[in-house]
């Protein structure tokens, strides 16, 4: 992580910040619980925002992994309406919201699951017998091929083991990613991904499309707005006093 520098009105931008990291308005449920937020979090909320909206998305991936408490504040100031809207636009996003919200899981990595596994088609059915849009093996989810091709069904099931993947990998969406491809025991027997170039490219797809999902609600929110506006008021203000104070928040 890189340390930021912010001169001249440095404690008025951490007041500032501070401010909209405690009123957040119409965010979503976090996955994980959020320790309070310090110094150091508002920085990397900074660059997170940033990596997203400048589409580096190798980077971004390796930084929700790795500061995936980040992610987590970032992700928690997404307006729901703008949020909504952008499900709106997704096939059976109304679906994916129902499943997120009662499991505790995005919704927006329900349909970058989705779209990976069945590109949206809910009669997919795969040469070993995964069924559907979330391509949800009957005998893990003890239904019937029939049940499992109903749209809404199938979503609820498929985030439901999601959901439980997400808790035995403790947050890591790599992990959680690579085992509702190769399954758990694979996950575990390599201590990591597997070295299979399906799941390898699976994970990246879905984490690739993730990341674009929250690039497009990011930059329609009002938070990512006001972020732009106090940093803009601090660079005016670090050109125009260079000699002033400053304050040094460090990743």
């Amino acid at each position: 992580m890189k340390s930021r520098q912010y001169r001249a009105q440095g404690p008025v931008l951490c007041l500032l910040l501070l401010g909209l990291i405690s009123t957040p308005s119409g965010s979503t449920h976090s996955v994980l619980d959020l320790d309070p937020i310090d110094a150091g979090e508002i920085a990397r909320l900074e660059e997170l925002s940033e990596w997203v909206a400048e589409d580096s998305r190798f980077e971004a991936r390796s930084e929700i992994k790795e500061r995936q408490t980040s992610f987590e504040v970032f992700r928690s100031f997404h307006e729901q309406d703008v949020l909504y809207r952008g499900l709106a636009e997704i096939p059976f996003g109304e679906q994916m919201r129902k499943a997120g919200e009662q499991y505790g899981v995005d919704a927006l990595l329900i349909a970058a699951v989705v779209e990976v596994e069945s590109n949206f088609d809910p009669t997919a059915v795969s040469p070993r017998g995964a069924v559907g849009l979330m391509q949800v093996l009957p005998s893990t989810a003890n239904l019937s091929r029939e049940i499992l091709l109903d749209p809404a069904a199938n979503i609820h099931h498929g985030s439901r083991y999601l959901r439980r993947l997400l808790k035995r990998f403790e947050g890591d969406l790599e992990l959680a990613l690579a085992a509702y491809n190769a399954g758990p025991t694979a996950v575990r027997r390599f201590g990591g991904v597997p070295p299979f170039r399906e799941t390898r490219n699976y994970v990246e797809k879905v984490l690739d499309l993730y990341i674009a999902h929250h690039r497009q609600v990011w930059l329609g929110s009002e938070t990512h707005d006001l972020l732009l506006d106090i940093n803009t008021v601090v660079v005016e203000q670090s050109e125009a006093e260079p000699t002033s104070g400053s304050v040094d928040i460090s990743a």
